[in-house]
């Protein structure tokens, strides 16, 4: 069940990588998820003109971020004892300081990588410029 749900967790945290948020002409805010093609919307009727959907469509940056935001995941999740205590119940000594040193190193790679590597995506919930 922990499995499930953590990995549940880790895949939404993939596949929210790959969304986006656009103003429609009326001003609405719509999302949608990158294609190879451009933004397929979610939430409603509008499309995009082809020029302005290139803009959105999907990059290697896209996939570098969803793996690395489920890389940060499962690096919170490791520092959860409850759900340690699922998959080791009784780590041994070198289990244990992989436990404690491998979050820590995927934090501080994946933090560096974010930093000099941004996204350009407005993700579900992300403020839009007031362009």
């Amino acid at each position: 069940m922990t499995a499930g749900l953590v990995a549940l967790c880790g895949v939404s945290c993939f596949l929210l990588c790959f969304t986006d948020s656009f103003r429609d002409n009326k001003g609405n805010i719509c999302h949608g998820f990158a294609t190879f093609r451009g933004l397929w919307v979610i939430d409603g009727p509008t499309t995009l003109p082809p020029e302005l959907a290139a803009k959105y469509c999907l990059r290697f940056i896209d996939f570098m971020h969803a793996i690395m935001s489920a890389l940060v995941f499962a690096a919170v999740a490791m520092f959860d004892q409850n759900v340690v205590g699922c998959f080791f119940p009784e780590p041994s000594n070198q289990v244990q300081e992989v436990l404690t040193a491998l979050p820590v190193g995927i934090g501080v790679i994946c933090s560096m990588l974010f930093v000099v590597f941004p996204t350009r995506r407005h993700g579900i919930g992300f403020p839009l410029a007031t362009e």
